[in-house]
């Protein structure tokens, strides 16, 4: 199963910052890892080690939880961030 994901960037922006943020997780063989909010994916990458969500100008309505899952054929594991 994926290592438990790990994230890279800034999670405190003011509105009308551009955000990214990056999750990314190992496996072999290599994970899809996606960045969800709800029910809605916002980014996603096949077969790659990492995933960048990026928002070009932040809004309040941005703000919430977040998850970050890694998947393959043996397992999943995830990160919730806000």
């Amino acid at each position: 199963a994926p290592r438990p994901p790990l994230l890279n960037g800034s999670l405190w922006v003011v509105a009308g910052d551009p955000v990214w943020v990056t999750c990314g997780a190992s496996s072999h063989p290599p994970p899809i890892v996606s960045v969800s909010r709800g029910r809605r994916v916002v980014a996603v990458a096949v077969y790659e080690p990492q995933v960048t969500m990026s928002l070009a100008a932040a809004a309040p309505e941005d703000a919430g939880e977040y998850l970050c899952r890694a998947e393959n054929q043996h397992g999943e594991s995830s990160l919730p961030f806000n």
